[in-house]
């Protein structure tokens, strides 16, 4: 990668968390402190929303690090979820058995935890992330067990986060009960120009360099203005630019190189989208017609099946990836899936034993439906369907004996239409990935 070539000690703008790259702005720190602060006095319901790639995450990873040990955890990230899979899946985070369906056992099951827990010296405190997806009725069971408390205190705190939707959600006329519990509710909103800066300039630091070396002055606001202040496109225009360079053997990132990334990325959209928030939303989210899945085979047999509800999708053998996979061959965090300008990519987490797509080895590449992705013996199918047909388009499935089922006479026209038309863009476009 583009580490030795710029002598960078890691590459700064990886799009897996890593907590020694956190840069908090001014918001940024203030919703971690309004956090703890609505932590430490046990509040029922705390609320952070935002764009996808605004941080979010990183100020709950903050927080959760400083808890002591009075606190109890339960992290909900797969949100589609119907009023008595939610009570479910929160005993399965506690590590409580969940056979029954019946509501008032798990409710009673769940009370008589809080309550254990409390005798202990202990806080509960349920997280959940992309909660714009939750159902009226769910909403409501949270609300619920907000109200387990004792006569002279609160035992169990919410923290909802979700995107701007999160806020439509919430006030709707029958939440009135669960917003009036909720005392802090913050809106994230991008970094401005001055913090993008900062933000490049903070990254690259802590991996040894310097920007003044590595970018040139006016490329920092030119990633601002295309990014919109996003941090999760900001990390994705600048790795792109960094690879770029060492390809090319460019010593520093100019405008002609963000020009090239941006074409490569298909980011040209960016100069017909005036409001920011709708710019933001546009180049993070997955296209409205489609719904985005990955099916997992060992040997030619299907082992699992998701559907991706938000991204970053991360694939990985520990048990909090959107999909697990068990197989010694796939490192704890393995891979992830992004959606970044309306495109797919795949990024290798720096796991043991790589990546390939399609059967060529890669770092990072271009997704499309149909396409493979091997992590040891397992191949995971990535595909988008599309609601109209119900069906979905394959490419790399269409000659593939293992994978055929995908594959029908609708979407082999599409196929040999796509590649009809795009063949020679996308050979331009992986060949610029190392």
């Amino acid at each position: 990668m583009y580490e030795e070539f710029f002598k960078l000690s890691c590459r700064p703008f990886d799009l897996a968390p890593d907590p020694k790259f956190i840069y908090m702005t001014d918001q940024h720190a203030r919703a971690v402190a309004n956090v703890r602060f609505a932590l430490m006095n046990h509040d029922s319901f705390v609320i952070i929303s935002g764009e996808i790639g605004i941080g979010k995450t990183t100020i709950l990873n903050t927080v959760m690090e400083e808890l002591g040990p009075g606190y109890v955890t339960a992290k909900l990230v797969h949100t589609t979820l119907t009023h008595i899979e939610l009570l479910q899946a929160l005993m399965s985070e506690f590590g409580m058995p969940n056979y029954t369906k019946k509501k008032v056992l798990l409710l009673d099951s769940l009370r008589n935890f809080f309550l254990e827990q409390n005798k202990k010296g202990n806080h509960v405190v349920i997280i959940v992330d992309e909660a714009q997806n939750l159902s009226s009725s769910a909403l409501e069971e949270l609300r619920l067990l907000s109200c387990i408390d004792t006569s002279d205190r609160r035992i169990v705190s919410i923290i909802l986060t979700g995107q701007p939707s999160l806020d439509d959600l919430l006030d709707a006329p029958g939440l009135t009960q669960l917003r009036q519990r909720a005392r802090l509710r913050q809106r994230l909103d991008a970094m401005v120009e001055s913090e993008t800066h900062e933000y490049i300039r903070h990254r690259l630091a802590i991996a040894g360099g310097d920007a003044n070396d590595i970018f040139e002055t006016e490329t920092l606001s030119e990633i601002h203005r295309l990014t919109s202040g996003i941090p999760r496109l900001i990390n994705t225009l600048c790795d792109t630019a960094l690879t770029a360079c060492m390809v090319e053997n460019r010593p520093r990132v100019t405008l002609e190189v963000i020009d090239n990334v941006v074409h490569e990325l298909r980011w040209q959209w960016f100069e017909e989208q005036a409001p920011r928030a709708q710019s933001a939303r546009s180049a993070t989210e997955p296209s409205a017609d489609g719904t985005v899945s990955v099916m997992a085979y060992r040997s030619g047999q299907l082992v699992d099946q998701v559907e991706a509800h938000g991204f970053p999708f991360v694939i990985g053998r520990g048990n909090a990836n959107d999909l697990v996979i068990i197989d010694k061959e796939v490192s704890r965090r393995h891979a992830l899936i992004d959606c970044i300008g309306g495109i797919y990519v795949v990024e290798d987490l720096n796991s043991k034993n790589g990546i390939l797509v399609n059967q060529k080895r890669r770092a990072r590449a271009l997704l499309r439906s149909g396409d493979i992705i091997s992590l040891g013996e397992v191949d995971v199918v990535f595909y988008v369907e599309h609601r109209r047909s119900g069906k979905p388009l394959t490419r790399a499935a269409v000659e593939d004996k293992v994978h055929g089922e995908l594959v029908d006479d609708t979407s082999k026209q599409v196929v040999q239409t796509i590649e009809s038309d795009t063949a020679d863009r996308d050979t331009q476009q992986l060949s610029r990935l190392p």
